[in-house]
């Protein structure tokens, strides 16, 4: 999902009403952008902690912020990655009679497993029966195939982001505010 603040004709509006050179208005406004940035993405992380009941540092490596100027036009861009997260990334598994518990979530069905290759990880039968049952050089049957449990975050996240994007412009101005009296009263002297 990419969130994207658009400034339309309020900056060329503020250059007309405040004796501010163009340079200064436009400091105040590369910094005003970059803290919008900051803002939405720790209120959406801590927000999305809580509703998904994981820690904020799984959710860290799924934010990007990009700032540039093109055209003139100053641009933020924040983007959050909606795809599953791996169950194992949420803390450490345990396993229980009827499936794995991690954190607060349970996956009934599931099971702790390492690869051949080294990875660890929560697991899932893919077909309950029918599945391709073998026995396996050590004498262990085995019914594959199984698949990496993924825990969905799409629906839950993606109505928080878009109200805190709407929630973005009137945090922007009111940054923004704060920014130009800042280059007024301090960096004008």
């Amino acid at each position: 999902m990419n969130l994207q603040i658009d400034l339309g004709e309020g900056v060329a509006e503020l250059e007309d009403q405040l004796e501010l050179s163009i340079r200064q208005l436009q400091t105040a406004v590369t910094r005003t952008l970059k803290k919008v940035a900051r803002w939405l993405e720790t209120q959406t992380k801590r927000e999305l902690g809580v509703a998904l009941s994981v820690p904020q540092r799984v959710l860290a490596a799924r934010y990007y912020k990009t700032f540039y100027i093109k055209n003139g036009q100053r641009t933020v861009n924040v983007w959050f990655g909606l795809a599953p997260i791996s169950v194992a990334a949420l803390g450490k598994p345990k396993q229980t009679d009827i499936g794995v518990r991690v954190g607060k979530h349970h996956f009934v069905g599931a099971f702790i497993a390492t690869m051949k290759n080294g990875h660890s990880g929560v697991f899932k039968r893919k077909n309950d029966s029918g599945g391709k049952r073998s026995k396996r050089a050590d004498g262990q049957w085995t019914e594959l195939p199984i698949e990496e449990e993924r825990f969905l975050i799409n629906d839950i996240a993606q109505p928080i982001i878009e109200r805190y994007h709407v929630r973005a412009e009137a945090r922007f101005r009111q940054i923004l505010k704060q920014e130009i009296n800042f280059a007024m009263n301090v960096e004008g002297q």
